[in-house]
This record gives C-alpha cells, structure tokens and sequence, in this order.
C-alpha cells in the first residue's frame, strides 16, 4: 500500500502503477514481444466487490489477460495454448489515501499437455488448468513487481480431477517482474518487457511481459485419489518437487484497466 498527496494525482500515479503491474511469455528468454498476438476482448466483468472502507472514487479495475506464454516446473515445460484472465482492483481508501491490492477471479481452460511429458505410466491425454491459489500482493518496486500463487490442476481419466501441483495451503508462488529477475546462483536471469499503452480509448490497454525463474514448485498432491504412488509417478515424470531456480515462468499480457465509476 503506497500514501499519495491527493486523491486525483493518485489516481493517475496509481493507474500508471498497477497497469504496469498487473500480471498473469514468449521465447524462453523472456525479453520478446508478443505483437503477434491480438489485442482480446475486455468485459470487466469480475471485477471484485470493493468492502468498506474503500470507495467506487479513485479505485481502479484492472483485466489482465495472458495471451501466450510458457510455464515450466521441473520438467513439465507448457505452452499457453488459451488466454489466463486476471481480474483485480487497486482500491482507495478515502480516509487514509492508501491504495490496497484486491484479487478478483482468475480464468483459464485447460490445455493439453504437450505429449510425452508424462511418459507411458499415464497413457491418456493429460490437461493443465492454471488456478488461483490464494495469494496476491502488489509490492512496491522501479520493476512492476506482482506476487501471485497459482496451483495447477492435472486432469485425466486416470489422474481424476483432484489432482494438483500446489495448492492454497502450499501455493506455486510467483514474483513476477517485467525487469529482470535475481535467481539463485547458477541459474541465468531473465528479462520481461515493460508495459506499453497500445490503445486509449474508450480504456487504457498496454502490453508486458512478466517473468519470474526464482521459485519452487512442490510435489503433486491429489492425484487418482491421492494414492501415493500415483503422486510418485506425477513427481517422477514433472521433476517435482522443484527448487528455486529450476522453474520459470513468462506471461505475455495484455493490460485493461477502468476507473470503478466507469463500470456498469
């Protein structure tokens, strides 16, 4: 949370700041651009109920919509084949003039893992849906930095629907950055790309790359009723549990934001 001298130059400073932060990729350096991708559809329609004391005046609706990517955990190296939507607010409180991170809902369908990553024990597709799992803070920084926990939900006729690589109790925690990221040592940095406005009306849109290469992903849990073999061979084939360093995320993003007054 960050004080500011008044409630219009906030807003301004404020709008510029969590635009730029929002997060939820593109070539494993993390450094391209994705103008390949076209701008989505903005609806804003998740955006979270804002709880006393914060107010419509001053706060802000933030969609960020991730249109490719990779997530890599271990050896599960995953390409984003459809859009994760994030929605959350910046939210003002008129007494204290503080600005306070509130996540919304996150969106995404399941994709089909690329073949091969869980090699022959588990013989029928597998997918992945990217999930919330509980954790969301803005920290202040020149970056655009965002904290963000996420589990990933596998699913098959074998694995069931329960079965997880982290969880709300154990989150896969990401820090997300567009500047460059400060792994442990033996593991390169990687670099994102700023926030750029691409649109003006009738909102603001911009477009970022985050990144981040410096957590750890813990071992599967859940899976074909959380038989412990099965959790085993999840373990095996994703190369999970995964220290800080040997994972990497890239979210190529776009950025749409809408004062609370202005929503329906």
């Amino acid at each position: 949370m960050r004080k500011l001298a008044s409630t219009k130059r906030g807003w301004r400073r404020a709008a510029a700041g969590v635009a730029a932060l929002a997060t939820v990729t593109g070539v494993m350096s993390g450094t391209a651009a994705h103008a390949d991708d076209p701008i989505p559809t903005f609806d804003f329609a998740d955006c979270p109920t804002l709880p006393a004391p914060y107010v419509k005046e001053g706060s802000i609706c933030m969609e960020a919509i991730v249109t490719s990517g990779t997530f890599q955990l271990g050896n599960f190296n995953q390409q984003i084949t459809s859009p994760i939507k994030m929605t959350f607010a910046s939210a003002l409180n008129p007494d204290t003039q503080l600005y306070t991170p509130i996540f919304g809902k996150m969106q995404a369908d399941k994709m089909l893992v690329q073949p091969g990553i869980f090699g022959d024990p588990i013989v029928t597709a597998v997918y992945a849906k990217p999930e919330y799992a509980g954790v969301f803070d803005q920290p202040t920084g020149p970056d655009f930095h965002i904290t963000l926990g996420m589990q990933i939900r596998l699913t098959n006729p074998f694995l069931g629907g329960t079965c997880l690589i982290g969880s709300s109790g154990n989150p896969i925690t990401l820090n997300l950055t567009t500047g460059t990221t400060n792994p442990p040592a033996g593991t390169a940095p990687i670099t994102g790309k700023a926030a750029t406005i691409v649109q003006r009306t009738p909102f603001v849109i911009r477009s970022a790359t985050h990144v981040d290469n410096t957590f750890s992903v813990p071992g599967a849990q859940g899976c074909a009723l959380d038989i412990g073999l099965v959790n085993a061979i999840v373990n095996l084939q994703a190369g999970i549990p995964s220290a800080a360093g040997k994972n990497q995320m890239i979210f190529n993003e776009y950025i749409g934001q809408k004062a609370y007054t202005a929503l329906p």
